[in-house]
């Protein structure tokens, strides 16, 4: 049994205990998560169900596992003959969630 959620702006297939890096969620290591966000739940004996857009009622439970950034990258903006020099860097923040049930509604 496999969903599709949605989280932000990104869609996501997973299943019980699949390991998924979403953007930064508030919580430490343990903590429970909810996507209340899901599109289709499939693999059931009664066939796939799809929302429209989403299935009310249904949920997708995960557990905090770990909150990291990512490697630095670095935006050089350059304007030539202008003396105009810009060089920043940005470390994304993520959660890496572990998927512990979907429940479908009835």
């Amino acid at each position: 049994m496999y969903a599709i959620i949605e989280d932000g702006s990104h869609q996501f297939r997973v299943r019980e205990g699949d390991h998924v890096r979403v953007d930064r969620r508030d919580g430490k290591a343990g903590d429970e998560v909810v996507f209340p966000k899901v599109l289709l739940i499939a693999g059931t004996p009664a066939g796939p169900t799809i929302g429209t857009p989403q299935i009310d009622g249904a949920q997708v439970v995960a557990i905090v596992v770990d909150q990291f950034r990512t490697k630095k990258i670095i935006i050089q903006k350059f304007r030539r003959r202008k003396n105009v020099r810009r060089r920043r860097g940005h470390r994304q923040p993520y959660t890496t969630v572990r998927i512990t049930s979907l429940v479908q509604a009835h």
